[in-house]
């Protein structure tokens, strides 16, 4: 019963370690907007927004579950003006994720078009995440 006891205890304590040394990848008070799981079958993805999305002053975008490069952002907004953020990064999965201001006013966003390609020749598919303050 002690030794059951005390092996809980210590992979508790484990996973208390393990979570407080994992970065935080979204910054507080970000609401999650959307994902999308790409294949590399393409090197271009979109995700699409419902009308009434909470107006934007900043996006965060999050990378899971494979490392890829980010080519460039298109943002479309409800109004109908279009942003392009000409950014080339690359991201480890689940370790990095980059924040981007907005221009002007906080505005709905309506659609994202993205351009990546995979780092490591996996099979995996990776997981970008869109989150907006």
């Amino acid at each position: 019963m002690k030794n059951a006891v005390l092996r809980i205890t210590l992979l508790a304590l484990i996973g208390l370690t393990l979570t407080a040394c994992m970065p935080r990848l979204v910054p507080p008070g970000a609401e999650f907007l959307g994902k999308r799981q790409v294949t590399f079958a393409t090197e271009h993805d979109a995700l699409i927004f419902p009308a009434g999305t909470k107006p934007l002053h900043q996006l965060v975008l999050v990378v899971r579950m494979n490392d890829l490069e980010i080519d460039g952002l298109r943002i479309a907004f409800e109004n109908g003006e279009d942003y392009e953020i000409d950014y080339n990064g690359k991201f480890l999965a689940n370790r990095d994720s980059q924040t981007f201001d907005l221009p002007g006013r906080a505005r709905r966003i309506r659609r994202i078009d993205f351009h990546y390609q995979r780092l490591a020749r996996t099979a995996r598919r990776a997981e970008i995440e869109f989150w907006g303050l």
